[in-house]
């Protein structure tokens, strides 16, 4: 069993979900940086998986939180989905979110009559609708986004040019990922 060495001054944390519960330094050397009473100091390599998926979870529920977007996370995310991808079917939407195909319906239902999203017949199966966004769903996204970045850009901006770089870094990694496995 391994001891963690009790915390330095630099790596006291603040109480969750204020501004200054970032840490000083993530720096990109180190793993066994001064952040020696944070959990990302205790995950063993094999729990990798596990934790990154965790907090990259709880990093999207806190970015929503911080910027105001005025709509709920599954909202943005499917016209984010669909914007991505294409007109999509019902079920595809479902799927890809994460929801159930009643979610779904209702999200979407609630997303068309706000002007965000369009149905049109499916081409290949007369039974079934795609989804599409519309133009002024397309601008939403963008003003969300916007909105996004400011919420996300407070927390980044008290790191150090070293973190950036670290997090530029891991971002291009994650998104090569979702790219490579998310068809």
């Amino acid at each position: 069993m391994t001891t963690t060495p009790p915390p330095t001054p630099s790596s006291a944390s603040t109480p969750a979900g204020d501004p200054a519960d970032v840490p000083a330094t993530l720096t990109a050397g180190d793993p066994a940086d001064s952040r020696a009473d944070s959990p990302a100091a205790d995950t063993a390599a094999g729990d990798l998986p596990q934790h990154l998926a965790l907090v990259c979870s709880q990093f999207s529920r806190l970015a929503a939180r911080r910027s105001e977007v005025g709509v709920g996370t599954v909202s943005w995310r499917v016209v984010a989905t669909i914007e991505r991808y294409g007109p999509l079917r019902l079920s595809e939407i479902a799927d890809r979110e994460r929801v159930s195909r009643p979610t779904a319906t209702a999200v979407i239902k609630r997303l068309e009559e706000e002007g965000l999203v369009r149905r049109e017949a499916d081409p290949d199966d007369s039974r079934s609708s795609l989804v599409s966004t519309t133009a002024q769903g397309s601008a939403q996204l963008v003003a969300w986004r916007e909105q996004l970045a400011v919420g996300v850009g407070g927390l980044l901006e008290q790191l150090p040019a070293e973190d950036h770089a670290v997090l530029e870094r891991a971002a291009g990694i994650l998104s090569a990922l979702v790219d490579a496995h998310d068809s």
